[in-house]
């Protein structure tokens, strides 16, 4: 692997760190000031700049109280193309439910200046592959496994 390719995997991580914890900080220091997030969902809107993409991932992390995990990443160059699982909470639930997904980014200097990210938003139900074999291949589990 180029070190290119090293760095901006390491930066995408960093970025999922930040959304965990929702440090501003920490997610500030991944972003391009003229980030642009893009959502599948059309409830989604595309989010625009560092700041406004920082403070949305850190609402993210008090209302829904995600875990985000990498579960595969790839580097090209300057782009960089993750599968991800997200255990989250709906608003007004205790129920825990899995998103996966995958993403696709563009790399500027080291930050990152475009997200690509493509999943289904369900708030009643898991939104997984059906029969997929997510525990014996070593994703994050709806159990915390």
């Amino acid at each position: 692997m180029k070190d290119i390719e090293a760095t901006n995997i390491a930066v995408v991580r960093k970025y999922f760190d930040g959304c965990n914890t929702g440090n501003l900080e920490d997610l500030l220091s991944t972003l391009a000031p003229d980030v642009c997030h893009y959502f599948l969902p059309p409830s989604f809107p595309p989010i625009t700049g560092a700041e406004h993409l920082a403070r949305y991932w850190r609402k993210y992390k008090h209302a829904l109280d995600p875990l985000w995990s990498i579960d595969r990443i790839i580097a090209s160059g300057d782009e960089v193309v993750n599968e991800w699982s997200c255990l989250w909470t709906p608003p007004g639930s205790k129920l825990r439910l899995m998103a996966r997904g995958t993403e696709w980014y563009v790399m500027r200097d080291g930050r990152i200046a475009e997200v690509r990210a493509y999943f289904i938003a369900d708030s009643a139900a898991d939104a997984e592959l059906a029969a997929f074999p997510y525990a014996q291949r070593g994703y994050l589990l709806s159990d915390g496994a």
